[in-house]
């Protein structure tokens, strides 16, 4: 499983679009040296969302993409104070995200990276801590689900 990198965090991201925050996670992950082609990946994102909202519930995204563009699993994190509509199951505005991206031949580390993170955000302290954490709580939290 990939480790979170300080670098890999965002508590402050900008947009007011799944588009525009999107895009922002493709940048983060290109300046991070994830990615070899930010329009790429940011197509990648888009066109999952078009099959699915990412929007897990909760006030909690999971965008998520595999594609030649990307040279390592990678999970970066962002929040913002005010939600945005992400079409989530519940209705519910989303105001974090969890990025996750897999070269393209990493389908089962796509799939092993989401479930793990998906068994811990059913859990309402892992949430309050995703929203309400500094950056170092947050890393460390993704961190410790990643690796355990």
């Amino acid at each position: 499983m990939p480790a979170v990198g300080a670098n890999c965090i965002d508590l402050n991201i900008q947009g007011n679009t799944p588009y525009s925050i999107l895009k922002q996670l493709a940048e983060i992950a290109f300046k991070n040296g994830y990615i070899t082609d930010r329009s790429l990946f940011l197509q990648t994102l888009l066109m999952r969302e078009k099959l699915h909202s990412t929007g897990f519930g909760s006030g909690i995204a999971v965008p998520h993409g595999k594609s030649i563009c990307v040279k390592q699993p990678f999970v970066l994190f962002a929040r913002k104070t005010q939600s945005l509509d992400w079409k989530a199951s519940d209705g519910e505005g989303v105001n974090c995200w969890i990025c996750l991206g897999v070269p393209q031949t990493g389908e089962e580390d796509q799939v092993k990276i989401i479930g793990t993170l998906c068994r811990k955000i059913i859990h309402q302290d892992f949430i309050n801590q995703l929203k309400q954490g500094d950056a170092s709580q947050v890393l460390a939290l993704l961190n410790q689900t990643l690796t355990s």
